[in-house]
C-alpha cells in the first residue's frame, strides 16, 4: 500500500555532485550547543559536493594531528571566555606546540559569538587563529565573525559563500563552473507502511531517565508564569556532583509536528526510509521504516527562525509568479530582520503562509537544523539526594511573533508534558569551567543567582546541609536571590529560608516588582559591600549564574565598586569568580 511518496521540484534535473579531486578538506568544530557543529557540517557537505575529500570532527578529535595536507576550517564558540568542552585540548596542544610546527598547515576559522558577552567576545576563535599563525600555520583565508545577538547566520552566510572558491584558488583546485547548482538532493524518501524500527533518539550516549517528579513551583494562583521542579532517577553508572548539568535530548510538540505533518499531506500513522545520496553524509535514519512523527518530533529543529538560505530553496521551489516575488522580498536585509528574525518566522511558519510554494519533503528535512540536547543546571545533591536528580526550568509558551498559533520552548514544553512515570532521554554533562564547591566546605563562598540561576545554588545548598549533618564545618555563605514578587515566583522559598534558619546561609532576596520597587540581585550586592568584601578578602568564590547579557555585566560592575576592576579580574583570573551563564532572552 503507497501511502504517499514526495517528489522532486519539477525544475531542471539536478545536479550531481562534481567529481572528486580528493583535495583534503579537514572541517572541526568546537561546539558545546551544537550551533558551531552544524556550521561546520555545512562546509563540509558543501565541500563534499564539490569534490573535496572532507573530514569533520571535533577540535579534540585532531589535538597534537593537524596535517599538512589540503585545507583546515574551524568553527568555534567561546563559553564564559573558555573553550568549548570539546575543543579544551586542542587549545592546550596549540599553546604548548612549538613554534614552526605547524608549518605547511594552511587554515581559517570563523567564531560565533554574542556581544552580550562583550569581555570574551571571539575569545577562543581569536585565540585559535593566532596561536596558528604563531606555530607556523598559513591563515589562507580571513577569520570570520558571526554575532548570535545581532545575525549569526547572515554573518555565517557572508563568510562561507566565497570559502571554497577561495580556498580552491590557494590549493590549485578547479571547480566545475555550475559548481553552486542544485546538487542532487541528499535524501529520496521512500513511503512504506511496516512498522518502524526501535530508534533511539541519538546524541552523546543519552539514556532513559525515569520521571519521579514534575511539580510546579510559581504560585499559579497568582502568576501567568511556570517554572517546574523535575526530579529523575540516574540509571545505574551514571552519577553527578553538584554544580553539573543535566543535558536533555528534547522532542518536538505533537500540535508542531502535527502542522508539519499536514503540510507535506501525509497521512496519520505514515511512516517512511529514507536513502541517502551516495558518498553524501546523512545524520537521519536512513535505510529503515520510520513513523513521519516520530522524525519530525525526535531528529529535527522545527522552530528555528528561517535562514536567507533556506528561504533561497522556498523560492527556488516556487512557480507561482505571484508567490514566489513575496518569499524572494524576505531576503531584503530589512525585510528579513523584520519579518523573520524578530517575529521567529520558521521554515515551517512560511510553507503554511506561501501554500503554493512546492517544496519537497525530502528537501525540508535536508534543510533542518538536527535536534540538539538543551543543558540544566543540576539543582540537587548526590550526597543528599543519592541518586536522584533534579533540575529546574522556566517553561517557554506565549502567542508566537509570528502569528502562528503558540511558540511554545521545544524542551521546556517537552519538560513540562512529562509527568511522573514517564521518561526522558538525557545525560550527566560535567561543567568544565570550576563550578564546584570548595574542597573545604569551611570556605566562604558567595552565590548569586535570579531566577533558575538559583538551581545550582539550591544543590550547593543541600550539599552543604548534608556535609553538617555529617559533622563538617561549614564557611560563611551568602546567596543572593532574585524575583519578581513574594507572592508569584519566590521559588523554594520554604527550602532557602529553613537553609538560612538553620545557618547554612545568609538569603537575601530581591523583588523586582514589588511594592512599587524595582530591587535586583545587584543592588543587594551594593547594600552588603561590607561582608561581600570580607568574605572575598577571607578567599572566598564567588558564583553568578543565570542571564548573561544584563544581570552578569550588572552584577561584575557591582563586584568592582566592591572590590575593584583589577580585583575581580583576578578573581577570575584565580578561578574564583566562576560563571554559569547564558544568553537572556
Amino acid at each position: 500500500m503507497a501511502l504517499w511518496i514526495p517528489t522532486l521540484s519539477r525544475k531542471a534535473a539536478p545536479k550531481k555532485k562534481a567529481a572528486s579531486h580528493g583535495t583534503a578538506l579537514t572541517v572541526l568544530f568546537g561546539s558545546n550547543m551544537g550551533t558551531a557543529e552544524e556550521l561546520a557540517r555545512s562546509i563540509a557537505e558543501a565541500g563534499e559536493a564539490q569534490g573535496f575529500t572532507t573530514t569533520l570532527a571535533s577540535l579534540d578529535d585532531q589535538a597534537g594531528k593537524l596535517l599538512a595536507e589540503g585545507a583546515v576550517a574551524i568553527v568555534c564558540a567561546s563559553y564564559n571566555g573558555g573553550p568549548p568542552d570539546n575543543a579544551g585540548a586542542f587549545l592546550k596542544s596549540l599553546r604548548e606546540a612549538e613554534p614552526g610546527s605547524l608549518k605547511g598547515v594552511r587554515y581559517t576559522v570563523f567564531g560565533c559569538g554574542n556581544r552580550d558577552w562583550a569581555s570574551t567576545y571571539q575569545a577562543i576563535p581569536r585565540q585559535l587563529d593566532e596561536l596558528l599563525a604563531e606555530k607556523g600555520a598559513e591563515r589562507i583565508y580571513a577569520r570570520g565573525e558571526g554575532d548570535a545577538k545581532e545575525d549569526l547566520d547572515g554573518h555565517f552566510q557572508a563568510w562561507n559563500e566565497p570559502l571554497l572558491p577561495a580556498l580552491a584558488e590557494k590549493l590549485g583546485v578547479k571547480l566545475e563552473p555550475d559548481g553552486t547548482a542544485p546538487h542532487e538532493p541528499l535524501y529520496q524518501v521512500q513511503a512504506v507502511d511496516k512498522p518502524p524500527a526501535n530508534l533511539l533518539i541519538g546524541g552523546a550516549g543519552a539514556l532513559p531517565m525515569r520521571v519521579l517528579v514534575n511539580r510546579e513551583l510559581q504560585n499559579a494562583a497568582k502568576s501567568e508564569r511556570s517554572t517546574r521542579h523535575i526530579e529523575v532517577l540516574l540509571p545505574d553508572g551514571v552519577s553527578y556532583r553538584a554544580g553539573d548539568h543535566l543535558s536533555i535530548v528534547p522532542q518536538n510538540g505533537a500540535a508542531l509536528v502535527e502542522r508539519a505533518i499536514r503540510r507535506f499531506g501525509f497521512v496519520p500513522g505514515a511512516h517512511v526510509m529514507l536513502a541517502a545520496a551516495e558518498g553524501r553524509r546523512a545524520a537521519l535514519p536512513v535505510g529503515e521504516a520510520v513513523a513521519v512523527h516520530r522524525l519530525l518530533s525526535d531528529f529535527v529543529e522545527l522552530q528555528l527562525p528561517a535562514t536567507r538560505k533556506q528561504i533561497q530553496t522556498l523560492a527556488q521551489h516556487t512557480r507561482c509568479p505571484f508567490t514566489r516575488p513575496k518569499l524572494e522580498s524576505l531576503l531584503d536585509e530589512e525585510h528579513f530582520r523584520s519579518e523573520i528574525l524578530a517575529k521567529r518566522t520558521s521554515v515551517l511558519d512560511l510553507l503554511e503562509l506561501y501554500p503554493a510554494c512546492e517544496l519537497p519533503f525530502a528537501a525540508f528535512l535536508e534543510m533542518l537544523p538536527l535536534m540538539t540536547p538543551r543543558y540544566y543546571s543540576i539543582s540537587s545533591s548526590p550526597i543528599a539526594d543519592g541518586t536522584r536528580c533534579s533540575i529546574t526550568a522556566a517553561v517557554v509558551a506565549g502567542p508566537a511573533r509570528s502569528g502562528s498559533g503558540v511558540y511554545e520552548g521545544v524542551c521546556t514544553g517537552h519538560l513540562a508534558r512529562q509527568a511522573a512515570g514517564g521518561t526522558v532521554q538525557a545525560f550527566v554533562k560535567e561543567t568544565k569551567v570550576g563550578f564546584r564547591l570548595p574542597v573545604d566546605p569551611a570556605a566562604p563562598i558567595v552565590m548569586i543567582g535570579p531566577g533558575t540561576g538559583v538551581a545550582p545554588f539550591r544543590g550547593f545548598l543541600r550539599e552543604r546541609a548534608a556535609l553538617k549533618a555529617q559533622g563538617r564545618s561549614l564557611g560563611a555563605a551568602m546567596l543572593f536571590f532574585g524575583c519578581r514578587h513574594p507572592e508569584q515566583d519566590f521559588i523554594y522559598a520554604d527550602e532557602l529560608a529553613e537553609h538560612a534558619r538553620a545557618g547554612i546561609v545568609d538569603l537575601h532576596v530581591a523583588f523586582s516588582r514589588h511594592d512599587g520597587k524595582k530591587t535586583y540581585v545587584q543592588d543587594l550586592l551594593k547594600d552588603q559591600a561590607d561582608r561581600v568584601r570580607v568574605l572575598i578578602e577571607q578567599g572566598a568564590i564567588v558564583y553568578v549564574c543565570g542571564d548573561g547579557g544584563r544581570m552578569e555585566p550588572d552584577v561584575k560592575r557591582a563586584l568592582a565598586a566592591i572590590h575593584g576592576e583589577a580585583g575581580v579580574a583576578k578573581l577570575a583570573a584565580d578561578n574564583r569568580y566562576v560563571l554559569d551563564v547564558w544568553a537572556g532572552s
